[in-house]
């Protein structure tokens, strides 16, 4: 493992920055399949799952109408293009040549991803290298062989087999002389010895190695997330004190503000918990995700959120997942001028 890391950039109070010309983030949901089932995950129960109906991948022609959309909005590039939400990315064989018309494109400072690993293989690794990249994050459920049967619900694919997997993109990475992907691995935190296993796995093949706390999200399910991974009931109790003193006291979700959530049908979403669609305000085969940043619809939904009446959202009404964002992030009390589109 190197000692870099990506130091994140000095924050800046977003209530300065508002209202944006351009949101500083878009989601492209590559496809909604996943091929695991982890117990803490929306593909992890019935009820959620069939939430996601109908699955599929993005359509390519829509995916690359987006992208010119981008390319041709004037202004700053994006900060970011993430091209996941709520599906195994690396699942769409076409993963690869999205990110390179995202590069090519040049519409964002950074195309990112996120995957479980499980899916890779030295060919697919060598595409993802080549096509620009810039950073991956891997999801390690567990590195215990039964544990991580139990948490992903499936037994096709090992710890051992994901680490080969990541292997093969740090080696492809290698043969060609880049430096990008960066790659990213994270755990859910164990608080015990198998944490140090995952950094022994991992340290010689990682750019950084992290930990994550598991919350309960929006909590529209009504499902206990935290409970169905950990099966001890001082880490769950340890895992909910830390989530409760990591929140903020935001009355107002500040992700609206700064970004925007398309599905793989082209759903413009607020959030990218949002199974349900509850959050939707456009569709992209129809319109434009400049005139979605400009349009009536987002602004009824900001607006919605900085008078407080977020109970009118099921998703919303009662999430506490936006008290994660960190205090810099907190627009409550927005002016209704810094919410009104700005479409000069």
């Amino acid at each position: 493992m190197t000692n870099f890391k990506i130091i994140a950039q000095e924050r800046v109070i977003l209530k300065d920055l508002l209202p944006l010309k351009k949101p500083l983030s878009i989601f492209i949901e590559p496809s909604n399949m996943c091929n695991f089932r982890c117990c803490m995950c929306v593909h992890g129960s019935d009820n959620t799952r069939d939430d996601l109906k109908p699955f599929r991948h993005i359509d390519m022609e829509l995916y690359r109408k987006i992208i010119q959309d981008l390319h041709d909005w004037e202004g700053p590039r994006l900060k970011t293009l993430r091209l996941a939400i709520l599906g195994e990315p690396l699942i769409n064989k076409d993963f690869p040549e999205m990110v390179a018309i995202a590069k090519d494109a040049e519409v964002s400072e950074k195309v990112d991803t996120f995957s479980n690993g499980s899916l890779l293989t030295p060919d697919l690794a060598g595409a993802l290298v080549d096509s620009g990249l810039d950073y991956i994050r891997f999801s390690i459920y567990s590195v215990l062989d039964d544990r991580h049967r139990i948490v992903t619900q499936q037994d096709k694919y090992s710890p051992r087999d994901i680490l080969k997997n990541i292997t093969y993109l740090r080696k492809a990475r290698d043969r060609r002389g880049s430096s990008t992907p960066y790659i990213l691995v994270k755990m859910f935190d164990t608080y015990g010895p198998e944490n140090d296993k995952f950094i022994e796995m991992y340290r010689d093949i990682a750019d950084e190695i992290d930990f994550e706390k598991i919350h309960d999200a929006t909590k529209y399910s009504g499902n206990d997330l935290v409970g169905a991974y950990y099966d001890d009931e001082g880490a769950i109790k340890r895992t909910h004190e830390e989530y409760k003193k990591n929140l903020h006291p935001h009355v107002a979700c500040p992700r609206p503000f700064i970004a925007l959530c398309v599905d793989s049908l082209g759903n413009v979403l607020m959030c990218t918990h949002d199974a349900p669609r509850y959050t939707k305000i456009a569709n992209l085969n129809e319109t434009s995700i400049k005139d979605v940043w400009f349009g009536d619809a987002l602004f009824e939904f900001r607006r919605m959120q900085i008078e407080g009446r977020k109970d009118r959202n099921k998703l919303c009404r009662n999430c506490d997942w936006y008290k994660l964002f960190p205090i810099e992030d907190n627009v409550d009390g927005l002016a209704m001028d810094k919410i009104m589109p700005q479409n000069q």
